[in-house]
């Protein structure tokens, strides 16, 4: 019944700010965006107006986009592209996916906050650098110096700053369940007792369990034991905890991809485990991929084939990453 009457009230604001004041009036469109954000260029154009990105220009092929009124209401839209340089060539992408986009409006932000609630009843404010956020579902609205005047924000992933901090207990009760978990050789059944009840998850035929800072994918649903068990951190686990109760003695950071781009950790006093035939860490049985952020990683003058070697100090966990490896199966 809440839902319904959000849904009605959504669409009585979404009407007048269709009929009340016109292509000029940033409620038109807000309205536009809460009731579907883009995704893709070509969306945001029809709501925003042309962007007119140039292809055979490379700033423009890779953006970001930067543009002064793009339509009347609209003070200025940044646009960042979603394009993977590496596996697709820029200027042949037509119509390419969106990153995160802002859109500056010099007025009308009360009655767009209050279009805003009328979608997404359930606002969250923040504070970042001291300055006012609310969060609207997707939808980021952000005061700006100019009295009535607002930024709307969309990012295809959350943002660190709308991710709640994790306390020091909260850390390491986390570090102890993954543990206990990896020792019992990450069953079903340690999964559930350790970190939390496991969700069917059909559409990928795995089981989910999210919280506020992480979010957990055991496949195949319903296995006693997983053949994949991944830990994606939205707010990153600081590598120093976790380390040493998995056994790894001399952390440091490679890349296994043929760019360059990832990030894992392994342990120069081992080299190749003997237990799984790879450089990762192991435990229950299982070989343990951990994935860290590339921000902040000093080059060392240690050298791997086809890899630098980078210091693990400070390094920060994005992702843990577990499976069955041949040689311990």
């Amino acid at each position: 019944m809440k839902t319904m009457r959000a849904k009605t009230a959504f669409l009585g604001m979404l009407l007048m700010a269709a009929v009340a004041a016109g292509s000029g009036n940033p409620a038109t469109v807000v309205a536009a965006l809460a009731g579907k954000p883009p995704h893709v260029l070509s969306e945001l154009e029809a709501v925003v107006g042309p962007l007119h990105r140039d292809p055979t220009k490379w700033a423009d092929a890779v953006g970001p986009l930067y543009r002064v009124s793009p339509r009347a209401g609209v003070a200025r839209a940044t646009v960042e592209l979603a394009i993977d340089p590496f596996h697709r060539d820029p200027p042949k992408v037509a119509d390419p996916s969106l990153r995160h986009w802002d859109l500056d409006f010099l007025s009308g932000r009360e009655a767009c906050q209050r279009l805003l609630a009328a979608r997404f009843p359930r606002p969250r404010e923040l504070r970042v650098d001291n300055r006012r956020i609310v969060r609207f579902g997707d939808l980021y609205l952000t005061d700006l110096d100019v009295d009535g005047g607002f930024r709307l924000s969309w990012y295809d992933r959350e943002p660190l700053f709308a991710i709640p901090l994790r306390s020091a207990n909260e850390t390491v009760k986390l570090v102890e369940a993954l543990t206990a978990v990896a020792n019992a050789g990450f069953t079903r059944q340690a999964v559930v007792a350790h970190l939390g009840a496991l969700t069917p998850d059909p559409g990928r035929n795995a089981d989910v369990l999210r919280t506020e800072t992480w979010e957990l994918l055991y496949e195949p649903s319903g296995a006693a034991r997983p053949q994949r068990f991944t830990v994606s951190f939205k707010r990153p686990l600081p590598a120093r905890e976790l380390l040493p109760r998995l056994g790894v003695q001399r952390p440091a950071v490679r890349s296994g991809d043929t760019h360059l781009q990832s990030r894992t950790l392994f342990d120069l006093a081992k080299g190749i485990s003997l237990k799984t035939g790879y450089w990762l860490p192991a435990a229950g049985g299982y070989a343990i991929s951990l994935g860290v952020d590339p921000q902040g990683l000093i080059e060392t003058r240690e050298r791997l084939p086809g890899s630098p070697v980078w210091s693990a100090d400070g390094a920060q966990i994005i992702s843990f990453d577990a499976f069955p490896a041949p040689s311990i199966r």
